[in-house]
């Protein structure tokens, strides 16, 4: 059964700041996650979540396994260091649109 994939406003923000063409190639690799999470996702390491990796991009993605939903959480450059990441809980107020 496919995961639903929910993105957040943050997402969003950071979409805005990139190329069209690097927006449009995250938003449809994050279409295909849905299906098989399994085979696209990494988990990261002393953090709570996981990424999908877009070219040179990084997606930080929540995975709520229980309820099949996959967070998209935030979109950034390779070269940013994931230390840099705060931990970010997915809520109800950050849900703002569903793949």
């Amino acid at each position: 059964m496919a995961h639903e994939v929910v993105l957040t406003e943050t997402l969003f923000e950071a979409l805005e700041q990139l190329e069209t063409d690097d927006a449009e190639r995250i938003l449809s690799k994050l279409e295909d996650v849905g299906d098989f999470p399994e085979h696209f996702l990494d988990r990261l390491k002393n953090h709570p979540g996981y990424k999908l990796r877009v070219g040179d991009f990084r997606v930080l993605i929540d995975w709520d396994k229980d309820n099949e939903v996959l967070y998209a959480i935030d979109a950034f450059e390779r070269k940013k260091e994931y230390r840099e990441l705060c931990s970010v809980e997915s809520g109800e107020g950050e849900r703002i649109a569903s793949l």
